[in-house]
C-alpha cells in the first residue's frame, strides 16, 4: 500500500476517534498475497493464491472482501477466489484489492515440452522417385494440448505412450502440453529415397512440416527427432508406376474469364497408371479446340506428381474449349477437354466531379477507373435509385449535390478536390456511401482529395488507391458486412488477417508460402498516425510497396496493384481478372525508407468513416450501418 494512502486512512480513523463517541471501525490498510511468486511450465495449469487483509492496527480482517485482477490475461487469468490459470508464455502480475489497499503476486509462464506427435502423412504409398502427395508433419505439444510457439524448448522425460491409433506419436511435458517452437530433424532411414526441407521449425500450432519426401522402391522409413528424444518413424511404400492409363482434370475447368486475358487458373492435367499412381515424365500437349483463344506453354512434361499445367489460356467471347493429350494409345480421356466462357468487360465506374478540376486531373480519375475496370470485369446488379440531393449532401458528399434519380450500373463515385487539413497530412479520404443489400458491393461512393497535396505526391497513385476503398477494399471487409478479417484491432486483436480463400491462394502465389510471422494474409495493425489505417490495408511491414498498403511509397517508386488485391476483390463477390494485375512478389522486408530516395508517406486516416446506407435490389432504403 502507498504510504500516502495508509497515512490518510490512519489519520481519518484517528480523527474520528478524537470525538470519543464513535466505535473503532476497521479499515483495510494492507493486503498480502501468498505465495508472492508463481511459476508455471505448462499452459492450462492452475494454482490458488491466498490474500491476507490487515486493518490500521495490523489485525487480520478475515471477512474482508477481496477482488482479484490480472494485468496480462494473455499470460494468466485469475478467478474470484484467487485461482490463477496460465494462458501463455510471459509474465503477469495478479492484484488482490480490498478497499483502497492492494497486494500483488508475480506469475511467470515458461512452457516446457513433453511429447512429439507424428501428426500426418504416415503410411502412404507413392511412385518411386516421386514426392509423396501428403505432406509429413510432426507436432510438439504440452500436456494440456497447447502448442509452445517461438520458445527454445528444454526437453524433459517423456511420459505416457509414444504411439496411438491413427498414426500419431506424442511427446509431452510433465503436464502433457503440446509443444511448438522446437526444431524437428527428418532423415531418411531406409528405402533409398530423399528428403527436402529436413530441418523445419514448429509453427505457432506446434506443427513442423517436412519439405517433401521422395520415396524409393519398397519399404521406406523417415525418422523425425527432437532434441534428445527417441526417434519418431514415418513409413511409406514406393512402387514403380506403370504405363499411363488415364488423364484426369486437376485444375482450371469450367472457368469464366475476361476476353483477351489469361484465365485466373491455368488448366492442369494428371497422368495416372492403372493403379492410380502418378506417371512422371510424360509429354502433354495442350491445344485450343474451340473459341479462337490461345495458349502459352502448350507442351509440358508431367512432374513427379504426374501433373502438367499449361502456361496460360487466353479466351475469346463465348464458349471456348482446350484439349490436353499424350501420345500413348489405350489411355482413357485422351484427349481430355477443358471448357471456359469468355466474357466482355461489364463493370462500369462512373466518375461524377463535384468541384472544378482541370482536364489533366479528370484524366487521372478516368485512368484509375479504367484500371479497376480491367481487374473487376463482371457486371453486378443494377440498382434504380432516387436519392434527393440534400440526402446525398448530408450523408455522402458534404456539399451541394444533384438529386440522383437513375439506374446505377455499376457504381457512381463523386470526386471532390478541396481543402482538408493543409499540406502533408491527410492526402485523401474515400469510401462507399450506399451498398447493395445482397453481396454488399458499393453502389455510390465519394472521394475527397486535399488541394494542398495534389501537386506534392503522385496523384494517380493516391486516386487509384482511394478508388479501391470506394469499391470495397478495406471498407466492406468487416464483421458488419463480409466478415473477411479475423482478429481486427478494433476488437483487441494484434494480428488481423484476411481470410478470403482467393486471397489466401494468391498470397502463396506471390511468395507467401514462407510467411511465418503470423497468420496469412496480414492486414495493417500499427504505425500510421492515429491507427486510422488499421484493419483496412495490407500490412506495410510485409507488403512494402504494394498499392493497397497503408503507406505511399517514396517518389519514383512504383506501387503495383498485385494479384493479391485483385483476388481479395474476388472474395468480395466480384468477377475478377488476375492477369490484369501488376507484377509483384514478397520479400518480407519491413521497409519504411523505400528505394529511390525519400521516406514512405503514411496515408493518414484515409478511410472515410461515414454511415453506409443499404439499399435493396429495387433501390429501396433498408438501413444505415456504421462501417465499424
Amino acid at each position: 500500500m502507498r504510504p500516502s494512502i495508509r497515512w490518510f486512512i490512519v489519520a481519518f480513523v484517528a480523527a474520528a476517534a478524537c470525538k470519543g463517541t464513535e466505535p473503532f471501525v476497521p479499515v483495510a490498510t494492507t493486503v498480502t498475497v501468498t505465495p508472492g511468486t508463481i511459476s508455471f511450465t505448462a499452459v492450462g495449469a492452475a494454482q490458488t493464491l491466498a490474500a491476507t487483509v490487515l486493518d490500521q492496527r495490523d489485525n487480520a480482517m478475515p471477512n474482508a472482501t477481496v477482488t482479484w485482477s490480472t494485468n496480462n490475461p494473455s499470460v494468466a487469468t485469475v478467478g474470484g477466489t484467487g485461482i490463477v490459470t496460465s494462458t501463455g508464455n510471459g509474465s503477469a502480475q495478479i492484484t488482490a484489492t480490498s478497499g483502497l489497499a492492494t497486494g500483488h503476486a508475480n506469475v511467470d509462464v515458461a512452457q516446457v515440452s513433453s511429447a512429439l506427435l507424428k501428426w500426418n502423412g504416415d503410411g502412404q504409398t507413392g511412385s518411386v522417385g516421386t514426392a509423396l502427395p501428403t505432406a509429413l508433419t510432426a507436432k510438439l505439444i504440452d500436456g494440456y494440448g497447447s502448442p509452445i510457439a517461438g520458445v527454445a524448448v528444454t526437453w524433459m522425460t517423456i511420459t505416457g505412450s509414444l504411439s496411438t491409433p491413427g498414426g500419431t506419436i506424442t511427446v509431452r511435458d510433465q503436464y502433457s502440453n503440446l509443444v511448438a517452437g522446437a526444431a524437428v530433424a527428418f532423415a531418411v532411414d531406409s528405402g533409398g529415397g530423399s528428403v527436402t526441407g529436413a530441418n523445419p521449425t514448429t509453427n505457432g500450432s506446434g506443427i513442423a512440416t517436412v519439405g517433401s519426401w521422395t520415396v524409393g522402391t519398397g519399404n521406406n522409413t523417415l525418422i523425425a527427432t527432437v532434441s534428445g528424444t527417441g526417434p519418431v518413424k514415418f513409413h511409406a511404400t514406393g512402387v514403380v508406376p506403370g504405363a499411363p492409363k488415364q488423364l484426369i482434370v486437376t485444375a482450371g475447368n469450367g472457368q469464366t474469364g475476361l476476353i483477351g486475358y489469361a484465365l485466373n487458373v491455368p488448366p492442369a492435367v494428371e497422368v495416372v497408371d492403372s493403379e492410380g499412381f502418378p506417371v512422371p515424365n510424360k509429354l502433354v500437349t495442350f491445344a485450343v479446340t474451340g473459341g479462337g483463344g490461345s495458349v502459352t506453354g502448350d507442351t509440358m512434361t508431367t512432374g513427379t506428381s504426374g501433373i502438367a499445367t499449361v502456361g496460360s489460356w487466353t479466351v475469346q467471347l463465348g464458349a471456348n474449349t482446350l484439349g490436353a493429350s499424350i501420345p500413348d494409345a489405350g489411355v482413357t480421356n485422351n484427349p481430355l477437354s477443358f471448357t471456359a466462357t469468355g466474357a466482355a468487360p461489364d463493370y462500369d465506374i462512373s466518375i461524377r466531379p463535384l468541384t472544378t478540376m482541370s482536364p489533366s486531373r479528370r484524366a487521372v480519375f478516368d485512368s484509375a477507373a479504367a484500371h479497376w475496370e480491367r481487374l473487376i470485369y463482371g457486371d453486378v446488379p443494377d440498382i434504380p435509385v432516387n436519392i434527393p440531393g440534400d440526402t446525398l449532401k448530408k450523408y455522402c458528399t458534404g456539399r451541394t449535390t444533384p438529386t440522383l434519380n437513375e439506374t446505377i450500373d455499376d457504381i457512381v463515385i463523386y470526386a471532390i478536390l478541396d481543402s482538408i487539413d493543409g499540406p502533408g497530412k491527410v492526402l485523401g479520404r474515400a469510401g462507399p456511401c450506399y451498398i447493395r443489400s445482397s453481396g454488399f458491393q458499393p453502389v455510390i461512393g465519394v472521394m475527397f482529395f486535399d488541394t494542398a497535396d495534389v501537386a506534392s505526391f503522385p496523384f494517380d497513385v493516391v486516386v487509384t488507391h482511394e478508388m479501391g476503398h470506394v469499391i470495397g477494399f478495406g471498407t466492406i471487409w468487416g464483421g458488419r458486412f463480409l466478415n473477411l478479417v479475423v482478429g481486427p484491432t478494433t476488437q483487441g486483436g494484434t494480428d488481423p488477417h484476411f481470410v478470403g480463400p482467393q486471397a489466401l491462394a494468391a498470397f502463396d502465389r506471390i511468395g507467401g508460402t514462407g510467411y511465418t510471422a503470423g497468420a496469412k494474409v496480414p492486414v495493417e495493425n500499427c504505425c500510421t498516425p492515429g491507427g486510422g489505417s488499421n484493419d483496412a490495408h495490407w500490412r506495410e511491414a510485409v507488403f512494402g510497396d504494394e498499392l493497397m498498403t497503408s503507406f505511399l511509397g517514396a517518389t519514383g517508386v512504383p506501387k503495383p496493384l498485385s494479384v493479391l488485391t485483385v483476388a481479395s476483390m474476388g472474395d468480395e463477390g466480384y468477377q475478377v481478372n488476375y492477369a490484369g494485375a501488376d507484377a509483384f512478389s514478397l520479400t518480407f522486408a519491413a521497409l519504411r525508407a523505400q528505394a529511390g530516395g525519400g521516406q514512405a508517406v503514411p496515408l493518414v486516416d484515409d478511410i472515410l468513416r461515414l454511415p453506409i446506407g443499404v439499399v435493396d435490389a429495387r433501390g429501396r432504403f433498408v438501413q444505415w450501418v456504421m462501417p465499424r
